[in-house]
């Protein structure tokens, strides 16, 4: 049956390029995939697949129903683009202008498509459930997941473990590298507002500029994650955008700057918001200034459930071949609201490797060249497959 699998998928391989393309050619931003969501609908419905449409806003949940009673698995693709005008010169090419799938969410698609192609082949042998969700808005803050668990996608039937992946050009194209524990970083926005006293630029010390404070508060900032937080716990702030001021020769009176938080661990994310908060007040206050800090909670860290990794550990290399995975240790700073799903139920997210050597293509996510190897596609359903294969047929990790 392994061996089978991985037939099946690569039998697949030029309707998944298809597919891929096609999404790839008219990419959708957040809650906006109405074009996308009704392909994925029209192509469940194809396989016979109990589909319904328009949940958490536009997200598609499919339910394969097994012959036999027993656990539901989730599965999980993300189907939104992103707001980046794309620069590649190839034949499908986004033809939305100023929108592009430059996070391979297009791939998670069309992996997803054929998972449900393969899986649905199967229902009379299966001895539970799985259930296909094709999530909106992954890249918008409180976005895709957190409305589809409100409506409730892991209920009816109840979900008993989620699965999700990601390309990844950390990896070597077509590798499927997996984890446990922590994989992803929880996500948190700031906001500071400095504010000062306006006078005139030609008489400073008349006024209060809050741009030279916000200049000392941003590195002030670097060195409390230097020197107030243990080298060996990695955590990153970074500020992103900066606004303040009216005219070239007019001390500013306020300044806004806003980033982004990125932390592992509970504790560290406690302390880190804390720190800021601190180290923002006390230096605007020193400078005659105010600081109002605020930080907005996001995505939790995403934790692979130990019981599910042990399971899939072993059933992976026994599907794909030992060559094609591989188990790494440093988890990404980046987030995926996949987390939110895993803080529910027991969840499972793994990577697929896109790196690649092609003049002219970037291995870099979010980047207007990113492109990768379409090849590595019938791995991608391949192993979404076994994981719900797996799962469904293991009781270790109950």
């Amino acid at each position: 049956m392994n061996s089978e699998l991985l037939k099946k998928a690569f039998d697949l391989e030029d309707q998944l390029i298809q597919w891929r393309r096609e999404f790839h050619m008219y990419p959708e931003v957040g809650f906006k995939e109405f074009r996308t969501a009704k392909r994925v609908f029209e192509e469940l419905t194809r396989l016979n697949i109990d589909a319904t449409s328009g949940i958490g806003g536009t997200g598609v949940v499919g339910l394969i129903k097994g012959r036999q009673k027993g656990k539901t698995i989730a599965l999980r693709a993300d189907m939104d683009a992103l707001p980046i005008s794309e620069e590649n010169d190839v034949p499908y090419r986004s033809r939305n202008q100023g929108v592009m799938h430059a996070c391979g969410h297009d791939a998670h698609t069309s992996i997803l498509l054929g998972a449900a192609t393969i899986l649905s082949g199967l229902r009379e042998s299966l001895s539970g459930n799985v259930k296909l969700i094709f999530q909106p808005a992954e890249e918008v803050p409180e976005g895709g997941a957190s409305n589809l668990i409100q409506e409730g996608v892991l209920k009816k039937p109840k979900v008993n473990a989620v699965v999700g992946l990601h390309l990844v050009p950390r990896f070597p194209s077509g590798m499927v590298a997996i984890k446990e524990g922590v994989v992803t970083a929880a996500t948190d926005k700031l906001e500071i507002r400095i504010i000062g006293k306006s006078g005139h630029a030609a008489r400073p010390y008349e006024g209060v500029d809050s741009i030279v404070v916000a200049s000392q508060v941003i590195g002030s900032i670097q060195a409390m994650i230097t020197r107030q937080t243990d080298a060996i716990d990695p955590k990153v702030v970074s500020i992103g955008r900066i606004c303040g001021g009216e005219a070239h020769n007019v001390i500013a009176k306020e300044v806004v700057m806003s980033g982004t938080i990125r932390t592992f661990s509970g504790e560290t994310r406690h302390r880190v918001h804390k720190l800021i908060k601190k180290t923002c007040q006390s230096i605007a206050q020193s400078m005659g200034a105010k600081a109002d800090v605020k930080i907005d909670q996001g995505n939790p860290p995403q934790i692979n459930h130990s019981g599910l990794f042990e399971v899939l550990r072993t059933a992976l290399p026994e599907s794909l071949g030992k060559e094609s995975v591989i188990e790494f240790q440093t988890p990404s700073l980046g987030g995926e609201d996949f987390a939110l799903y895993s803080e529910k139920v027991p969840g499972f997210f793994f990577n697929l490797g896109c790196r690649e050597n092609r003049g002219g293509v970037s291995n870099s996510l979010h980047n207007s060249h990113f492109d990768f190897d379409e090849a590595i596609l019938p791995k991608g359903v391949a192993a979404m497959v076994c994981c719900a294969l797996a799962l469904m047929e293991s009781e270790e990790w109950v």
